[in-house]
């Protein structure tokens, strides 16, 4: 018996002859080296185990042991059998190894990881030895387990944060430059404001006392701070004497050189232009034509103008050819051809046409015209044209025309104003096809007194916010904002000029600079006076108009139906009453006193009650009931309706 009591008497053992390891501690001889040997994987160089290996404590069926290491089993071995499963001790192992086994319990043989250049150095008859055994093997680790993973990580991890952060920046742009409207579309002179201007009094930059065009350049910021949608000039042609006798033109292709240049108009319109502000110029045909002249092309097969300037690029080829062919010239369009390339202006506003309202070549001259101009540009006629033509042409005429110019007397009272308005839209013009003009209505004009004048200040405030309500596109004259009074000559020491006292030179604000220098008198008198905290309400009512489809769109159009969407009353030839309507907008309604004493109304068979809005800034936001509605002399309130 051993030291662990074991009995190492061979019959014990069941066998002849034992190695003599056996006799010794297994854990020195067996097992220890096989132990040791599975920790280690198996490497290009280690040879693998002979398939007739047989353990040491596994009884031979029938071979004979010749050493340690190595046994050579009978062709006739059987496999043993063990209730072991095959552990790292190798008992109960099924099947025969070879004699190369040996390597695994050699303590001078073991096998251990190299470094990675030692793996790049095995031979390829080594890989092709362990391909044979299905190891696999390549010369080099892949490239991507060298890359700098921590870097890589945290670069993937700050360029997906920044890809969110950057997603949700477009989509908070794209929420914030969503309009915040959704009104019908309509071209940029429906329902717009135009400011029209006599320019030798608005702004004197030269100190000749007069004014000129670059002083309206000068006041382009002006004109943005109203909210208008055009700049109207008349009058800046040569005459014989500018601007005392401005209506007798001698060209219709220059500027007075009191004024400027033509560079000069070129420039105003751009500048003009960057603000979203239109230029439209006065042309005045009469007297400086006493009849209209052959068109130059063939308007009866014009191409079709409404594709923009390719229509006019195409019209000016054909009337070009034309004139080559003919020699002929038509004045007027060669007119607008002159200030479209030159300065490119907007629109005319053909004055005097009426006095060709029956010439047979009316029609003609017309199309030719508007053809010249384009969809985008504007064509205005006055109505006394409209009132004499034909009814052979008047439709032909009209189809042409984009605007067409009616005067608001003021001075008849509301009933008068009423019916012209009635008359408009529900006349000749204002039907709301698409085929008919617009109304473009006026208070004032270079030939007409000054409302503040004939009436009072208030009077003109309250005309004015009256205007702003009504259908169709509105001209404020300039200084009526501010209801600027006409020239002051108490004296009358400037009798000659007299006829043009309303033109007097605009009033500023003492914070800014006056028409003219302080050292230079004006040509004409200075004016009476001006109310300059007038000009908030006419800015607050120009802002509710443009974003207010019920007031700036003159007619309701469904499914080629034509539906009017204002309604105007009168009461007393004192009280003026205008209602706007658009389906799913709010409903307005503007009641003007333009009488000499305050009024209480009943109006609830009208409305109910609604929100003061514009007209009065004591009562703003203010809610009205109509059974009980009151209202000062020469005032007007615009109100919100409560549905």
């Amino acid at each position: 018996m051993n030291h662990l009591q074991i009995s190492t008497d061979p019959t014990l053992l069941g066998a002849d002859l034992l190695p003599e390891s056996l006799t010794t501690s297994p854990s020195v001889s067996t097992f220890l080296p096989e132990e040791d040997a599975s920790t280690c994987l198996l490497l290009p160089e280690t040879p693998s185990p002979p398939l007739d290996f047989s353990h040491p404590l596994t009884p031979s069926m029938g071979g004979t042991v010749t050493d340690n290491h190595t046994s050579v089993a009978g062709d006739d071995d059987q496999a043993a059998e063990t209730s072991s499963s095959s552990g790292s001790s190798g008992i109960g192992m099924v099947g025969t190894v070879g004699a190369g086994a040996g390597n695994l319990f050699s303590h001078n043989t073991y096998q251990h990881l190299r470094k990675k250049s030692d793996v790049a150095k095995v031979p390829d008859d080594a890989m092709h030895h362990a391909a044979t055994l299905g190891i696999a093997v390549t010369k080099d680790m892949p490239g991507f387990v060298h890359w700098n993973w921590p870097l890589i990580r945290k670069c993937t991890f700050f360029g997906f944060l920044g890809l969110i952060v950057a997603m949700v920046g477009i989509v908070v742009a794209m929420i914030a430059t969503l309009p915040k409207s959704c009104n019908p579309p309509a071209a940029w002179y429906k329902g717009s404001v135009f400011y029209e201007i006599f320019p030798a009094s608005f702004q004197d930059t030269n100190d000749d006392g007069l004014g000129d065009i670059r002083g309206l350049i000068g006041r382009v910021e002006y004109f943005k701070s109203l909210g208008i949608g055009a700049v109207r000039l008349n009058s800046i042609f040569p005459s014989k004497h500018y601007p005392d006798h401005f209506q007798e033109v001698t060209s219709l292709m220059d500027v007075d050189s009191v004024l400027g240049k033509v560079e000069d108009i070129q420039k105003l319109a751009a500048t003009l232009h960057e603000r979203n502000i239109s230029l439209v110029l006065d042309l005045p045909i009469y007297p400086f034509l006493d009849r209209l002249s052959p068109p130059t092309i063939d308007v009866d097969h014009l191409p079709n103008r409404t594709e923009g300037d390719v229509a006019t690029s195409e019209f000016l080829r054909l009337s070009r050819s034309a004139r080559a062919a003919t020699g002929e010239t038509n004045p007027i369009s060669d007119v607008l051809r002159f200030w479209l390339t030159r300065t490119g202006v907007d629109g005319f506003y053909v004055k005097g046409l009426e006095h060709f309202a029956d010439d047979p070549l009316l029609v003609e001259n017309v199309k030719e015209w508007k053809y010249l101009l384009g969809p985008d540009r504007v064509l205005m006629v006055g109505q006394r044209l409209v009132e004499l033509l034909p009814d052979r042409t008047v439709h032909d005429v009209l189809a042409q025309i984009d605007l067409v110019d009616v005067f608001l007397d003021v001075g008849n009272g509301t009933d008068g104003i009423a019916k012209i308005v009635q008359d408009s839209i529900h006349g000749r013009l204002l039907r709301g096809a698409l085929e008919h003009p617009w109304v473009h209505w006026s208070l004032g004009s270079v030939s007409d007194r000054r409302l503040s004048s004939g009436l009072s200040p208030n009077a003109t405030l309250a005309a004015t916010l009256m205007e702003l309500t009504l259908p169709g596109t509105v001209s404020i004259f300039y200084g009526d904002e501010i209801a600027l009074e006409e020239a002051h000559d108490p004296k009358d020491e400037h009798g000659d000029t007299k006829h043009l006292h309303h033109l007097a030179g605009m009033v500023w604000d003492s914070t800014q600079n006056q028409f003219t220098s302080r050292g230079t008198l004006p040509w004409l008198p200075r004016s009476a006076s001006a109310s300059l905290h007038h000009l908030d309400y006419v800015i607050e009512a120009i802002a509710l108009r443009k974003r207010s489809p019920s007031i700036y769109l003159n007619a309701v159009v469904k499914e080629d139906k034509v539906l009017p969407n204002a309604d105007i009353k009168s009461n007393q030839n004192d009280i003026l009453i205008v209602q706007r309507w658009y389906p799913r907008r709010n409903s307005f309604a503007a009641i003007a006193n333009l009488g000499q004493k305050r009024i209480s109304l009943d109006l609830t068979a009208m409305f109910y009650s609604g929100e003061i809005i514009a007209g009065s800034a004591a009562l703003k936001h203010e809610r009205v009931y109509f059974n009980r509605f009151e209202i000062n002399p020469l005032e007007t309130i615009i109100v919100k309706l409560h549905k």
